[in-house]
């Protein structure tokens, strides 16, 4: 086959797999009668009919039998079935793994701006939260209302049974509690009513030997917030007012399959012991 023969099947078999994919049943009544030779390159009309049983199609399946008789007519059909699948099993990947993605930020007011708030869309996402959330921080200062109200929803998410997991940096803040201590100060004392998982640095990598050889305190630097893994805020901002509300900070909303990719990244941080559970 030449260049441009390849290109005159491809082409067609891509414009077939964006009708047909999403019907699978439609899919694969083309994929048996290729297989079995109901349709072939010399198929009429009357033959295409039958297998589209009236759903969308009928231009596209012929443009691909007619790209395979004058372009690649010395392929067998298992051949081009087998082409015609693996073009199908890539675009349902790829329709799988496609994902939304919107701006977010904190900071003043702009006319016109497309951003979405940061405060906005931190309570969005654990307002729609159903089974899990996972919420990565390097400072949480709670003594503001904001930060307050928002712990707050974290609390009735795991008194409703949703799986609350936090992960933090575990060194001392100035002029505030640690990350853990300030959970604790507005969290119920009875776990059992309202379970949380809290993380850190296992202890064997909470610090580090510089080349120089000074030894200095590892920074869990993250900020991540993710909804059912589904649904992921990464950010600069912290679990703080001035990163809630005043700072100027900036992150990406992302909801699709690589916000499951973050959950995934840190359950194997923890499998693998980088990460160890601290409350």
């Amino acid at each position: 086959m030449t260049s441009k023969e390849i290109d005159v099947l491809t082409e067609a078999c891509s414009n077939l797999v964006g009708q047909v994919a999403a019907n699978p049943s439609l899919a694969d009544s083309i994929i048996v009668a290729l297989q079995t030779g109901a349709v072939t390159v010399t198929s009429g009309p009357l033959a295409i009919s039958k297998v589209l049983k009236g759903a969308p199609g009928d231009h596209y399946l012929k443009e691909f039998l007619r790209a395979w008789n004058s372009s690649a007519s010395h392929l067998g059909a298992l051949e081009v079935t087998a082409m015609l699948k693996s073009s199908l099993s890539c675009y349902r990947l790829a329709l799988s793994r496609a994902h939304a993605v919107e701006a977010v930020w904190t900071g003043p007011e702009v006319e016109r701006s497309e951003m979405r708030r940061t405060e906005a869309v931190v309570n969005e996402i654990v307002a729609s939260a159903e089974i899990e959330l996972l919420i990565v921080g390097y400072w949480l200062v709670t003594s503001t209302e904001q930060i307050k109200s928002l712990i707050e929803s974290l609390v009735q998410k795991a008194h409703k049974g949703i799986r609350v997991r936090f992960v933090f940096d575990p060194n001392e803040k100035s002029g505030s509690p640690d990350n853990f201590a300030a959970l604790n100060n507005l969290w119920p004392v009875d776990l059992k009513g309202a379970p949380r998982e809290v993380y850190s640095w296992s202890e064997h990598m909470a610090k580090v030997i510089s080349k120089r050889g000074h030894q200095y305190d590892r920074k869990l630097h993250a900020k991540v917030i993710v909804a059912d893994r589904n649904d992921a805020l990464v950010t600069s901002a912290n679990l703080t007012h001035a990163g809630i509300l005043e700072n100027l900070e900036m992150g990406l909303r992302v909801q699709g399959y690589m916000a499951g990719a973050l959950v995934r990244h840190f359950d194997l941080l923890i499998e693998e012991n980088i990460l160890e559970r601290r409350m």
